[in-house]
């Protein structure tokens, strides 16, 4: 795998350690979620989802078989949905999946569903996958009043680690699968049509213009404002598209891709 820090938010680190110290009876949590919910989800995603596999939906299986032959990351089971919102999202624990909206699959190009899906495998594999599995079931559980924090932390706090770390993590895996697809404009793309749901608004949207809504936001300092910033389990778009233009630019991530041509070579 790509060493992590070549890719990661350098803030990413310390925001997980905050989480960890956070999270109260991980093993229970994790053995209720492997033995219940994974199995409770497993007949709704075969009996009412499509699998993707060399028959079905040929172009997002040998998109992400690629991905696999370039970062040696086995491919996971990938099923396909209907839905209106342009939607991607790898869930589990003990044996992981991603499911994909029809609707993405297609109004988005090669190269975008490539960044797309790289960056869910990049959360299954570094475990993002498994903590926002964990972080949500810790927070759905304090609210059923069944368990508590550690150190007695209350829900509103833990709320707000948990969603920094996570804010933190798809910065790491927009820089991901910026380093698989290689390509800026497919990746920007499609952050914009994600964040907007709208082919329409992405295909007219001036970039520099967009991207100064991030200072506006920064802006915004009163105890209102800050509180609905920090409630946002997922950064703001411009907020995005400017941490993957510096990570475009940056010295690890032409260390990042040296690496990605290393393996491929070794792989030959």
């Amino acid at each position: 795998m790509i060493e992590t820090h070549l890719f990661s938010h350098p803030l990413e680190e310390t925001a997980f350690d905050e989480v960890t110290k956070t999270v109260n009876f991980k093993s229970v949590l994790e053995d209720q979620y492997i033995h219940f919910e994974e199995k409770k989800r497993k007949p709704d995603l075969l009996g009412k989802t499509v699998k993707v596999s060399e028959r079905q939906f040929p172009e997002v299986f040998y998109i992400v078989k690629k991905i696999e032959q370039r970062t040696r990351l086995k491919m996971p089971d990938i099923f396909v949905y209907e839905d209106f919102f342009y939607a991607i999202e790898s869930k589990g624990i003990d044996n992981p999946w991603i499911e994909v909206s029809a609707s993405m699959i297609t109004d988005f190009t090669e190269k975008e569903l490539e960044f797309m899906l790289a960056r869910e495998i990049c959360r299954v594999y570094y475990k993002h996958t498994h903590y926002t599995t964990l972080m949500n079931e810790s927070l759905e559980m304090y609210a059923k009043g069944l368990i508590p924090f550690s150190n007695g932390i209350v829900g509103d706090v833990a709320k707000v680690i948990f969603y920094r770390w996570n804010r933190l993590a798809n910065y790491s895996a927009d820089c991901f699968g910026y380093l698989i697809c290689m390509d800026l404009h497919a990746s920007t793309k499609s952050i914009l049509k994600c964040v907007l749901n709208s082919k329409f608004l992405a295909n007219n949207i001036n970039l520099a213009e967009y991207l100064k809504q991030a200072e506006a936001i920064n802006e915004l300092h009163d105890s209102v404002y800050e509180s609905t910033k920090i409630d946002e389990q997922y950064p703001y778009g411009p907020f995005r598209i400017k941490n993957l233009i510096a990570f475009a630019s940056s010295e690890r991530m032409i260390r990042a891709n040296k690496q990605l041509k290393n393996f491929k070579e070794v792989g030959q």
